[in-house]
């Protein structure tokens, strides 16, 4: 039997510990009927209906038999480390399976919309230097200009000596 201390006891909430235990038991299972809600379909188109489904999406996924068999009854997400396998073979994003699992938040969709998706897309319309690029991102301190600027010179290609005069178009690459 539990004893709870003199002191503490005013503290002790059994609403509140009884709110959060309500939360946690339904949580787990919604989590599971979103997330097969969005892969289950994506898997069917993908070809993974019938007879034979089941063992090709093991041998496509890595996922062990048993693992397989309860996502494909709605009972349950597969380890975080089958997500990119699973979303290969369901043609989805990565990322979506992550927010349907309820591991990112919603939010971390739209955040990672591409620039051509964006208003604010600029790529291909002008070059501008590393040195702008840093200015324009707000990276104004000594360090953080240098490992910026570093990081842009090691992930730059080597450029031919006649590229030099900035006559290769626009890139994303190309600051």
């Amino acid at each position: 039997m539990t004893t709870f201390p003199r002191e503490g006891i005013r503290d002790y909430s059994l609403s509140r510990e009884v709110k959060f235990g309500d939360m946690t038991e339904a949580t787990p299972h919604g989590r599971v009927q979103k997330f097969c809600a969005l892969v289950l379909p994506a898997l069917e188109v993908a070809g993974y209906a019938g007879y034979g489904s089941q063992q090709r999406l093991v041998a496509d996924t890595g996922m062990n038999k048993s693992t397989v068999s309860r996502l494909l009854k709605g009972e349950q997400i597969p380890h975080v480390k089958f997500f990119p396998a699973l979303a290969k073979a369901a043609g989805l994003d990565p990322v979506e399976l992550l927010v349907a699992a309820e591991i990112l938040p919603p939010e971390y969709l739209e955040s990672q919309q591409t620039l051509s998706e964006t208003k604010q897309s600029q790529v291909g319309s002008q070059s501008i230097t590393p040195e702008e690029a840093a200015e324009r991102l707000g990276i104004r301190d000594d360090v953080g200009r240098f490992i910026f600027l570093a990081a842009v010179d090691k992930l730059m290609p080597p450029q031919a000596e006649d590229d030099e005069a900035g006559t290769s178009g626009g890139t994303a690459a190309q600051m």
